[in-house]
């Protein structure tokens, strides 16, 4: 039942109107009165009306003032006026004030009525569409964890070019212009899979209330996250690294003191270098993993940085690591030819299997990778240093397609060639 509110200082007035629409909708109106302006505030405030008709001129507060106050606390109120006055002479300042109808005195019982109709089925609709808005907000936000859980899933499996990354993004109100990933791996099993969830919402909800964050954790082993950076230049040098890895282990320790707080266990985080772009966030997952998997000793915090800097882990052996940083040398060397991962393997004596799989765990990138960033750097260098043409360029560090170069340094870098030549200093 909707409420409607009388408000005129003749009584006569209220009470044809009152029956009239007592008479008219007695099943579908709550009705009050009011004999002034500041009455029909003090009362609109208490029943909260859908429907107000207010006569013009009362003493005090008139009814424009009236609905102006009314109008602070209750926006979506449909008001009538009340006036014997042409309606010429205050249309705009009823307009600017929400009102939708007017009725001249004296009135007919006709026109009331048809008045009110007319206020009810707006009301009703407005109602109907708010309900629906609200429906269809709640599918949205019941859809939004979904969406993430997907988005982060294609992440970690580099595969977000099968999905509509873009459109995600723009729904989870992300840009990921600087970004990185944690992986937090748990020092004794879980207990069940329940309990992964909770503690994976857990750690979400935390960061959020720092940074923009998604993550996945109901079919991966470990609880991965992404968080997106704000307040960083987009073009990552020393300084902004510095800055993003302070954050990082901040953020971190954080997570590790609030678990073990709130859950009485211990966590193993290991930490991804940052990146701008999105499609740079599988290779920082693949660094924070890679962290985890170096971790020496009980240091709860593994940052991939780090671990780059010193050799990688002490588990590995520094002959496999000169082995492998001859490897890299002969990539280097070699990076306008067509480098072939069994060729390569073969040169060292080496399996192309066990090669592979040791190369990434040693220099922290799988093959193909590696090449590319070596190639890219190469690239970047050339440009910054040289008015060489872009084609060229490509061409000096091994690749044959000015296209694909161009997708591929954009890959790694955030902008296309062209972009980084003309931002250049």
């Amino acid at each position: 039942m909707l409420k409607l509110l009388i408000a005129d200082d003749e009584k006569y007035d209220r009470d044809s109107i009152l029956s009239i629409l007592n008479a008219a909708f007695a099943d579908s109106l709550e009705i009050s009165e009011a004999k002034n302006g500041r009455e029909a505030i003090e009362i609109a405030e208490r029943i909260r009306p859908d429907i107000i008709i207010t006569d013009i001129k009362m003493p005090g507060i008139n009814g424009l003032k009236a609905i102006q106050e009314i109008n602070k606390f209750l926006p979506s109120t449909y008001f009538i006026i009340l006036t014997a006055y042409d309606y010429f002479d205050f249309a705009v300042e009823a307009v600017k004030n929400n009102v939708k109808q007017y009725i001249l005195k004296p009135f007919s019982k006709t026109e009331i009525i048809e008045k009110i109709k007319d206020a009810v089925n707006f009301v009703n609709s407005e109602k109907e569409k708010r309900r629906r808005e609200i429906e269809n907000q709640e599918k949205f936000y019941t859809l939004l964890p979904i969406l993430e859980n997907e988005l982060s899933y294609s992440i970690i499996n580099d595969t977000l070019y099968l999905t509509d990354y873009q459109t995600y993004k723009g729904y989870l109100g992300l840009d990921f212009k600087n970004g990185y990933s944690i992986v937090a791996q748990l020092k004794e099993a879980p207990k069940d899979e329940n309990f992964k969830f909770q503690l994976g919402e857990y750690i979400k909800e935390y960061i959020n209330h720092r940074y923009k964050a998604i993550g996945s954790y109901l079919f991966t082993n470990n609880l991965v996250y992404f968080i997106q950076l704000k307040n960083l230049s987009e073009e990552m040098n020393t300084d902004t690294e510095a800055e993003a890895k302070q954050n990082a282990f901040t953020l971190a320790a954080d997570i590790r003191r609030e678990v073990k707080k709130s859950f009485g266990i211990s966590l193993h985080i290991g930490i991804g270098m940052c990146y701008g772009g999105f499609e740079l966030l599988h290779k920082s997952y693949e660094e924070a993993r890679s962290a985890l998997e170096h971790k020496s000793g009980d240091k709860g915090i593994h940052y991939f940085g780090d671990i780059n800097t010193t050799g990688k882990s002490q588990n590995i052996d520094r002959e496999k690591v000169a082995l492998f940083k001859a490897a890299e040398q002969y990539i280097i060397d070699n990076i306008q030819e067509e480098i072939d991962l069994e060729k390569t393997a073969t040169k060292f004596n080496l399996s192309p299997y066990y090669f592979s799989r040791t190369f990434k765990e040693t220099l922290g990138f799988n093959f193909s990778d590696y090449i590319n960033i070596v190639r890219i750097n190469k690239a970047k260098d050339f440009l910054i240093t040289t008015a060489m043409p872009i084609k060229d360029v490509c061409y000096l560090v091994g690749y044959r397609d000015p296209n694909y170069f161009s997708k591929v340094f954009k890959k790694y870098s955030g902008v296309s060639p062209t972009e980084f030549k003309n931002n250049k200093t």
